[in-house]
């Protein structure tokens, strides 16, 4: 996982703050929540987010989640605290993330802890 976001970096796919707050997600991500970040679905998520990141900071915007799945979502006992996890671990950026992308990190996220209780 470092490998690909320092590769996203030195590839100017994202900037070097991006990469090393990316970096501090994916440990504590890890170490925190225990989440399994290093899994093709944990990689996909780090990316996903890294280039939200980069997206928002260059005032691009995405189409926003279909209501319907997050609401879904939203019915998880896990809910509160997926949205306490996305909100610390924006607050390692000084970027202003796009409202629309929020939906797809929280999504991410979601099947992130959804992983962790299967023992992915």
């Amino acid at each position: 996982m470092e490998n690909r976001l320092n590769l996203l970096c030195e590839a100017g796919v994202i900037d070097k703050d991006i990469c090393s707050g990316m970096l501090q997600v994916v440990e504590r991500l890890s170490t925190e929540w225990r989440l399994p970040v290093h899994s093709e679905q944990g990689t996909m998520a780090m990316t996903h987010m890294a280039s939200a990141l980069m997206r928002s900071r260059r005032g691009e915007v995405i189409g926003p989640l279909d209501d319907e799945l997050l609401a879904e979502m939203a019915q998880s006992n896990h809910w509160p605290t997926i949205l306490l996890v996305h909100q610390a671990l924006l607050k390692e950026f000084a970027v202003t993330l796009h409202a629309n992308e929020e939906g797809y990190l929280l999504a991410n996220l979601y099947g992130l802890w959804m992983a962790a209780e299967e023992g992915v």
